[in-house]
């Protein structure tokens, strides 16, 4: 009884080690991708003014006073301040920091030139923390018209590749994907075009 198991056993084995056997040749296929900025989160942060007097530091401009500045050349540029949102997070981290007291706010918007301008804006006690930049993610339809470009290119160099060796190439064995829907951007923006990438493994004749 365990001899025919045995023998049923590798029966249905033998396929699957004569396909693990096969010649192959793996390549990475490229393709460029554009990628388009889709909305933007810039952080300020308001801070009392202090200068020095004597032996320490004393209050020029209190917090709201600054806040009321800021609120006015927002308007005058035509921003509306109601728009922005308390950093109650970023607040407490900057007030352990500083020994001043400090209002943060966040605008999170898809308008680059509102951006431009509130960046360009200078008012005493405010300062720009930081800007954030979202990507548009892909859709599956991208995804995949991305990938079979890839593969596309993938062939064309295992052909050359197949050709140096005096070889030929067959069909696909494998293809590993890892592309996802999310773009991402470098530390100092977007990079208009980047790779977008897939591994193709094709038998070799």
């Amino acid at each position: 009884m365990k001899n025919i198991m045995y023998a049923i056993i590798l029966m249905f084995a033998l396929p699957s080690m004569a396909q693990n056997s096969k010649n192959t040749i793996t390549v990475v296929g490229e393709t460029e991708k554009h990628v388009t900025d889709d909305s933007y989160t810039i952080l300020i942060a308001l801070q009392q003014v202090m200068v020095y007097e004597g032996q320490g530091e004393v209050e020029a401009t209190s917090l709201d006073v600054v806040r009321e500045n800021y609120i006015k050349k927002t308007e005058e540029a035509g921003i509306d301040f109601n728009n922005f949102k308390k950093n109650t997070h970023y607040e407490f981290a900057m007030s352990y920091s500083q020994n001043r007291e400090t209002a943060c706010y966040y605008l999170k918007t898809s308008d680059e030139a509102e951006v431009r301008k509130i960046v360009k804006l200078k008012s005493a006690g405010m300062s720009v923390v930081n800007v954030d930049v979202e990507t548009k993610d892909l859709t599956s339809q991208e995804l995949v018209a991305l990938s079979t470009k890839a593969i596309a290119n993938a062939k064309e160099k295992a052909e050359a590749m197949a050709k140096a060796l005096n070889k030929n190439i067959g069909e696909i064995v494998s293809i590993n994907d890892t592309n996802s829907s999310e773009q991402y951007v470098q530390s100092y923006g977007t990079l208009p075009t980047q790779i977008h990438s897939v591994s193709v493994s094709f038998e070799l004749l």
